[in-house]
């Protein structure tokens, strides 16, 4: 089950990377402050602290992550679309991705809540058997970001996209209903943090 579950992760990416090129059209934002975790939920979750040196970020994993590297030529327009995908499963049946689109450096933050409506628009429309359970914008180290869960057919999609500059980070998990944690979910989601 779990390597059907990293399977429709990647998938997952490759489709959500379709929908990022609406961002190109609207500039984005960035991301959100991270919650503090009390020290018993740090102690019992012993996931690596990982460390993107494209994406100037760190974030928990539960194990090392598998990476895909993907570019995409824009010739007409005169620059190349860049994303990174890292994808790590936890032994509890669930899938924990980083996703991190670069844009060329003209996208900017001015229109990140527009930016990031389009991006859930186009995730949540991929599948007709996608429901949207609920969307936030929120603000997370002083971008704006957007906190997602989608249902389908019993698996769950549940994440974070944020814009820093001129990069998307799509932080997600996807798990089965029965396998959800909320607690390892928030440790992943509140580890993240960009670095310079």
């Amino acid at each position: 089950m779990l390597k059907f579950l990293k399977k429709q992760c990647i998938k997952h990416a490759f489709i959500i990377f379709g929908t990022m090129i609406l961002f190109i059209g609207a500039p984005n934002s960035s991301i959100g402050a991270p919650i503090q975790m009390n020290s018993s939920v740090k102690n019992a979750i012993k996931w690596k602290q990982f460390h993107s040196t494209s994406g100037k970020c760190v974030l928990a994993l539960p194990t090392s992550p598998e990476h895909v590297r993907q570019i995409m030529p824009f010739p007409s327009e005169g620059y190349n679309l860049r994303y990174d995908v890292y994808i790590s499963a936890d032994e509890k049946k669930a899938v924990y991705m980083l996703l991190i689109a670069q844009y060329p450096p003209f996208i900017n933050e001015s229109h990140a809540k527009t930016g990031l409506e389009r991006f859930l628009t186009g995730l949540v429309t991929q599948n007709h058997d996608n429901n949207l359970i609920f969307a936030d914008l929120t603000d997370v180290q002083g971008h704006t970001a957007l906190d997602f869960f989608i249902e389908s057919k019993g698996v769950y999609f549940k994440g974070r996209a944020i814009m820093a500059e001129n990069n998307l980070y799509l932080l997600a998990m996807e798990c089965n209903m029965d396998n959800y944690l909320e607690h390892c979910f928030n440790y992943f989601i509140n580890s993240f943090e960009l670095v310079k």
